[in-house]
């Protein structure tokens, strides 16, 4: 995957657009590369407890449930399982339709028009190319989900075995002991900030079901390299500088926190002598991912939402705000630090990523990276399993079983909860009606592929969800990333409304379509519709009539 997508985005930026023979040769490099590195990458035969195997097999469930229902028909409705992807999906769904449709690469940002596009969408270019090599929408982002969420499992056992992928599964602090008062079950977790990793970031971020196996088999890789021991996994040089290189491309928080690994075993190694291979991979990985870095910025031009907010979203809680979303875990990991220095318990790699496992929460309760606070959760992720199997292995797994047992249980029964209530049967949202899908589909055949169209900003427009872009899309999307959007939502509404200087909007916007149907209906309600009279109608359906504002702008 690593060399896939990059190879197909050096590919798709030479030739400005995802063509079939740059998605066919970027697949036979990818096989080629993961041939490699299957010959040159070993591992230990460790055994597999039954604790372990029954948190596979709970692992296994909730992938079942969460990806082959991640989208889905249910009669003449497409939904989604989670809420969390309504506004999310159509993200996605957008950049797969468009680079398969043969969209510009890299694009505009689909959904402001005039705004750049910082995003870093692996994820969906992977799923772009497999739609180009013949694999349908749906099934590409089932199958994703499917095989992401196996290797991630995979990952997170070499990484801290059973603890680790409990750790994962059953995140969410004591927020949901709420259930056990008598409330309503509240699967989103709406009430905490530290929600359930399964249910609110594997299944929704997309990305991290590229970065979590990679970054984690980095990880365990830098880990066995600093213990210096013969027998321990191995992962040739120019597979973890593949890994390394290509993760700016799907997830920055993920890029930054492995570079500050990176950086940390490089300079634990250079006492004993085992820095070489740290620096190696950094220098030989800097010119890609700056690359990629600069790509999924913008040209370094996306504004930063870096700001000073010590208490993360704790606000007027106060103390209660820890304890409720944390549980045991901070004060464990407080613990877990005496020992390794004081308690004679630390070994080179676990000092080194205790340090940057604990400096990451520390950088994160104390710093905003992200325009909306819960983003930071998606950095806190990797300093919460950074210190996961150090927790288990140097600290509770050297108590009394019993002991054992009452910490585990403190730490995971509140997130197990929220796990199976946030995969309840019940659970299914609308995304689209497929009959309105697929008449939409056809009328913008009539339109380009890069041509920005006038619509109403939802996350459920068909215009959205086929790969068209827009000139204002999800306001939740457009607020998470930092873009101002209120002027080109007065132009939009002048437009739309047919208000005086309507053209003059359009043209600012760089609007040449402009499609008209019940969303539109409402959310202007009073336009007068001025372009009916010189805009020719491009094509129509009962959802909606699709027009042509070119003859309009040659207007004074």
């Amino acid at each position: 995957v690593a060399v896939s997508t990059t190879a197909a985005a050096g590919g798709a930026t030479l030739a400005g657009q995802l063509p079939a023979t740059g998605a066919w040769g970027s697949l036979a490099l990818g096989v080629a590369a993961g041939v490699l590195c299957a010959r040159g990458a070993s591992a230990p035969r460790q055994r597999i407890t039954p604790a372990d195997a029954a948190l596979f097999v709970v692992f296994a469930l909730a992938s079942l449930r969460a990806f082959l229902w991640v989208i889905h028909a249910d009669g003449t409705a497409l939904q989604v399982l989670s809420p969390h992807n309504l506004g999310d999906m159509a993200l996605h769904m957008n950049l797969i339709g468009r680079w398969a449709n043969g969209g510009q690469f890299w694009p505009g940002n689909p959904f402001l028009a005039g705004a750049p596009f910082a995003y870093h969408p692996g994820m969906d270019l992977w799923n772009a190319i497999l739609r180009v090599a013949g694999v349908p929408v749906f099934e590409g982002l089932r199958w994703a989900g499917l095989l992401g969420a196996a290797a991630t499992a995979a990952a997170l056992w070499r990484w801290g075995r059973g603890f680790a992928l409990a750790g994962f599964l059953f995140a969410g602090g004591l927020g949901a002991l709420a259930y056990f008062q008598g409330l309503q079950a509240d699967a989103t977790q709406s009430h905490i900030a530290w929600k359930n990793l399964f249910l609110t970031m594997l299944v929704t971020q997309r990305g991290l079901l590229y970065s979590l196996p990679a970054g984690l088999v980095l990880m365990t890789a830098w880990r066995s390299q600093l213990e210096g021991a013969d027998g321990g996994p191995r992962l040739p040089a120019l597979a973890q500088m593949a890994l390394y290189a290509s993760m700016p491309l799907f997830n920055a928080p993920a890029f930054l926190f492995l570079s500050a690994a990176l950086a940390a075993c490089a300079v634990t190694g250079w006492r004993g002598g085992l820095a070489r291979p740290f620096v190696v991979t950094g220098i030989v990985s800097f010119i890609p991912a700056t690359w990629l870095v600069r790509m999924v910025t913008a040209g370094f031009a996306a504004p930063s939402a870096l700001r000073f907010a010590p208490g993360w979203m704790q606000g007027d809680a106060g103390p209660l705000f820890w304890s409720e979303n944390f549980g045991l875990f901070l004060p464990l990991a407080a613990v877990l630090g005496v020992a390794l220095w004081r308690g004679g318990a630390g070994d080179r790699a676990a000092r080194t990523f205790f340090v940057v496992g604990a400096g990451t929460l520390a950088f994160c309760f104390l710093f905003l990276i992200a325009p909306w606070p819960w983003d930071n959760t998606k950095l806190i992720l990797w300093g919460y399993l950074a210190l996961l199997p150090f927790l288990w292995s140097h600290l509770i797994a050297r108590w009394p079983e019993w002991a054992r047992g009452v910490v585990c249980v403190l730490l995971f029964a509140a997130g197990a909860v929220s796990l199976v209530a946030g995969l309840d049967a019940r659970h299914g949202y609308k995304l689209a009606d497929r009959g309105e899908l697929g008449a939409v589909q056809v009328m913008l055949r009539k339109m380009p592929p890069d041509a920005r169209l006038a619509c109403a900003p939802s996350y459920d427009h068909p215009a959205m969800l086929l790969g068209q872009p827009v000139v204002m899309g999800y306001e939740g999307h457009l607020y998470s990333q930092g873009l101002d959007y209120e002027p080109a939502r007065r132009d939009l509404a002048r437009l739309m409304d047919g208000d005086d200087g309507w053209r003059d909007a359009a043209r600012r916007l760089g609007v040449r379509y402009l499609f008209w149907g019940p969303r539109e209906a409402r959310e202007w309600p009073e336009s007068s519709k001025p372009w009916r009279k010189c805009a020719p109608t491009v094509a129509s359906s009962p959802h909606g009539e699709l027009f042509l504002l070119t003859p309009c702008l040659l207007e004074d």
